[in-house]
């Protein structure tokens, strides 16, 4: 059958039934670029944007938060969540005191107040300190590697042909949410809980993560104050222990223009830490073993060359990009691409769309796991608000896929994955079943 015909005016971007379904809109954003890379995209439920989809845009955008602002929406998102968004505004300000119209956290900030605050713990995540913690991260990759390859061959011989392991909860998320965990100084009789509120807060619209009769909304708001008063126990914890060098310590005794952090700004933080650090990673690990399993011959080129291992996580990164777009909001009238985006008007960052520009990556459709360069986004757009865990990420990505090579030859998938629903932020993952081939 042919493929329906695709026109600016009847295209949609924001449909999140779309994604579950038939995955990312990569035609749309494919016609985005070549006819409309800056598109006033006005559709129902959504308030109306710059649709940004060109690789070079994304980059000016990002480079220049004197011109876009990340104070007022950060996410594009529908109506009924920016409304949720709000009311949740409000009852953190109840709770914690001060204004409604406070950052929620410190991504939510521009420059200077956002680079001030992220230098608090940027220290944790430079390559130095990654390339110290290798190792570690290697043993660990190696334990659960081995434990899952176990479940795999044991599956496989209670269930035969109907055998099945789910990756995600397998393997997927066990390193990242260990490696965030232990860098935080969180307990690892925790570890589980801190992954499931991450699972929850993302999948919210998931009756899979609801209380029987509860809404999407107070699923968020029950999860939320789980976690902020798991987050104050830990602090009371760690304030009478004492001080250790861990990233929750460092919020702890560091200072913001001579003041400390406030409680609300502390829980805030050390959430998006805690979720950041293992929500887009895990989704990243399970898509690229899709991606290599999708291509047989990328695999055994993997194989045969583990040395390709940095470059293959790149192309990964690249292909599955996970972390689908963020808003600005523009401070004043800017002209780009003969288009005048007005003050006050916001624009949408495509990053799958940016990682597929044609005039940055040649053939952008292959999968190729010696591409290089790759100057992809999966990590942003470059710029003051470029992925603090970036570093961590790529650590932990190398360190499983090295040992995963001896295992992923003889995997195969067992279905398509089931996706996370109605997200447009971050393009997750939350089964996906696999499967020793058969001999």
């Amino acid at each position: 059958m042919n493929a329906p015909t695709i026109a600016l005016e009847t295209l949609d971007i924001t449909d999140t039934d779309r994604y579950l379904t038939r995955g990312y809109p990569w035609a749309e954003w494919d016609l985005l670029r070549r006819e409309a890379p800056v598109y006033w995209y006005e559709r129902p439920h959504h308030e109306p944007f710059w649709a940004i989809t060109k690789h070079e845009d994304v980059r000016f955008i990002s480079r220049h938060p004197e011109l876009f602002s990340n104070t007022q929406l950060l996410r594009m998102t529908d109506s009924e969540s920016v409304q949720i968004g709000q009311r949740g505004r409000v009852r953190a300000a109840n709770r914690f005191g001060g204004s409604p119209d406070d950052p929620p956290d410190f991504v939510f900030m521009d420059p200077p107040e956002h680079r001030t605050h992220r230098g608090l713990v940027s220290r944790h995540f430079t390559p130095r300190v990654m390339k110290r913690l290798e190792d570690h991260f290697g043993a660990m990759a190696e334990n659960y590697v081995s434990r899952f390859a176990d479940v795999v061959a044991n599956d496989l011989a209670e269930k035969g042909s109907q055998s099945a392991v789910d990756l995600v909860h397998t393997l997927s998320a066990k390193l990242p949410v260990a490696a965030i965990c232990e860098m935080a100084g969180v307990p690892e009789e925790d570890w589980d809980q801190i992954f499931h509120w991450t699972e929850t807060l993302v999948g919210a619209a998931d009756p899979e993560y609801q209380a029987p009769g509860e809404s999407r909304e107070q699923t968020l708001r029950r999860s939320g104050d789980e976690w902020t008063r798991y987050n104050e126990a830990l602090v009371e914890r760690r304030q009478r222990e004492g001080l250790g060098p861990d990233l929750l310590s460092s919020l702890l005794s560091g200072d913001v223009d001579g003041r400390s952090l406030s409680p609300r700004e502390i829980s805030a933080y050390f959430t998006l830490l805690l979720a950041a650090g293992n929500e887009t990673t895990r989704n990243s690990i399970t898509g690229g073993v899709k991606a290599l399993l999708d291509h047989p011959e990328e695999l055994e080129r993997l194989v045969a060359d583990p040395s390709l291992v940095p470059l293959a996580v790149e192309e990964i990164l690249r292909w599955t990009s996970i972390v689908i777009q963020f808003q600005r909001t523009a401070v004043e009238d800017v002209e780009l691409r003969g288009k005048t985006i007005r003050q006050g008007d916001s624009v949408v960052m495509w990053y799958p769309s940016a990682n597929r520009d044609e005039d940055v990556f040649p053939d952008p459709y292959r999968f190729d796991i010696g591409r290089d360069p790759n100057d992809h986004f999966a990590f942003g757009g470059y710029g003051e608000h470029f992925c603090l865990g970036a570093n961590l990420a790529r650590w932990e990505m190398r360190a499983i896929l090295h040992a995963l090579i001896p295992v992923l030859p003889r995997l195969e998938l067992a279905g398509e994955p089931e996706l996370v629903p109605r997200s447009l932020h971050v393009g997750g993952i939350k089964r996906m079943l696999v499967r020793a081939r058969a001999v």
